[in-house]
């Protein structure tokens, strides 16, 4: 550990065989050199955890089209916006820019990064809506726009992205449906869009065989959960459905689901009497939870607004749930 302070040099474009950056727990800031970025051997860059002045991205760098940058990985205490040449680094596989204080609109440019496999901004300030350009990005496997500001439509184009796993979109001021192109997502293991707009049905959920954590609540979703939802799923499935507008009866199938290990659903409209005991008794009681009068054996349940167990939910952020790619999530 070696406590370093001030900005970086611009002469570190003098580095030509640098192939590594990583610079943690010290108390670095300022703009990043330019330089840096032009570098034609450099592999990776990681800056975590810099106490020092704010970062920023410098606001343009040419020449980068050839370079071999595969992992930029930038979290804390970084402000500004993200700036538009990062789609020019072409081999970019990873790209994390969390828990920063980034602002403005997500760059278009960034769905021209036909490598990226794992893209990670949660927890900034981003506003606008998600640019349908990521729907390019066909090696995505990781989506991570969570805690921000962002608003308007979920893009069709993202149902492009078949090699999707992981999709977290929870915690914005996104107001739309769930677009039907998301049934080719069979790939998806982990759907995260809790604390949004998000109205219709959830029909298309049904297409997805490989889902195993859904977290939706807070929302405006409404009709029926579909007969079809996790079956065919092998892994454990966990399932926060709260507070929505959700109506008639729990799958039947969910009385046959092992596997079921979670299943969070006050604050509904689902039908008197919506849970058979087939269900309650395949489920375990301290992770069943569903309005009073629409579970009668449940032996923990939602009776009114008052109710603090109304207000519980599942946050699997907290929570390690599987790998991609080295990366624990």
């Amino acid at each position: 550990h070696i406590s370093l302070t001030g900005p970086l040099p611009e002469t570190m474009g003098n580095m030509s065989s640098l192939y590594s950056v990583a610079l943690l727990f010290n108390g670095l800031g300022g703009e990043l050199p330019s330089s840096l970025f032009r570098l034609k051997k450099l592999n990776s860059i990681h800056l975590q955890q810099n106490f020092g002045k704010s970062w920023t991205l410098p606001s343009n760098v040419e020449d980068i089209d050839d370079t071999q940058l595969e992992r930029l990985v930038l979290t804390s205490r970084f402000v500004g916006t993200i700036p538009s040449w990062i789609g020019n680094l072409k081999q970019l596989q990873t790209l994390v820019l969390t828990q920063n204080k980034f602002e403005g609109a997500i760059p278009e440019a960034i769905g021209d990064l036909s490598s990226l496999y794992y893209l990670n901004l949660l927890g900034n300030n981003l506003t606008d809506t998600i640019p349908s350009s990521l729907g390019k990005s066909d090696a995505m496997e990781v989506l991570i726009l969570g805690n921000n500001q962002l608003q308007g439509e979920l893009p069709a184009s993202i149902g492009n992205l078949r090699k999707l796993q992981y999709i977290d979109l929870g915690s914005n001021k996104m107001t739309s449906t769930i677009p039907s192109s998301f049934e080719n997502l069979e790939s998806l293991k982990y759907l995260v869009l809790e604390s949004n707009r998000f109205n219709g049905t959830v029909d298309v959920l049904e297409s997805m065989k490989n889902l195993t954590v859904l977290l939706i609540r807070s929302n405006s979703f409404s009709g029926a959960l579909p007969d079809g939802l996790f079956s065919g799923t092998s892994g454990n499935i966990v399932a926060d459905v709260g507070d929505n507008k959700f109506t008639g009866y729990l799958p039947a199938s969910f009385a046959n689901m092992s596997n079921l290990v979670s299943l969070i659903g006050p604050k509904n409209s689902f039908a008197g009497s919506a849970t058979t005991e087939a269900v309650c008794d395949n489920t375990d009681p301290t992770n069943f939870i569903m309005d009073c009068d629409a579970c009668e054996c449940c032996e923990i349940c939602c009776d009114g607004e008052n109710d603090a167990v109304c207000g519980f939910q599942l946050d699997v952020r907290t929570h390690k749930i599987y790998m991609v790619r080295g990366f624990l999530l």
